[in-house]
């Protein structure tokens, strides 16, 4: 692993990948929340791939960071990023009293999932620039 370099703007694509796959899931959490009320199929797909997108991306920004590159926005990184995935695995930890209520728990981790992933990506992408 210490052999292989990562460039940063594979943490960029992927980046703007997080915030894709992070946007999904507050969409489709939100409709499963108030238009099917329940958290279906669907909607558990398009969370854990959110999840999976976001797990691959806090890894290659500990490469980076082990790399020697973004050291002075890693605690923006490691809130944002780690923040972000803590937040969605934080849904599976709260009780679930009905299929209605699970689907708006899950919709309250999405939303509060992409802040973090947004405020990482941008304010990451501005110590970047720098």
């Amino acid at each position: 692993m210490d052999e292989m370099i990562v460039q940063p703007q594979l943490h960029l694509m992927v980046g703007v990948l997080v915030l894709l796959t992070s946007l999904a899931a507050v969409v489709t959490t939100g409709r499963g929340a108030f238009r099917l009320k329940r958290f279906g199929r669907t909607e558990h797909g398009v969370f854990i791939a959110a999840q999976i997108v976001l797990m691959l991306q806090v890894m290659i920004g500990i490469k980076l960071l082990d790399q020697g590159m973004g050291t002075l926005q890693k605690y923006v990184h490691y809130i944002g990023g780690a923040g972000a995935l803590g937040l969605l695995v934080l849904y599976y930890w709260l009780p679930k009293t009905s299929e209605q209520s699970s689907a708006r728990q899950a919709l309250g981790v999405s939303v509060a999932s992409l802040v973090f992933v947004a405020l990482a990506f941008f304010v990451g992408g501005l110590y970047a620039r720098q």
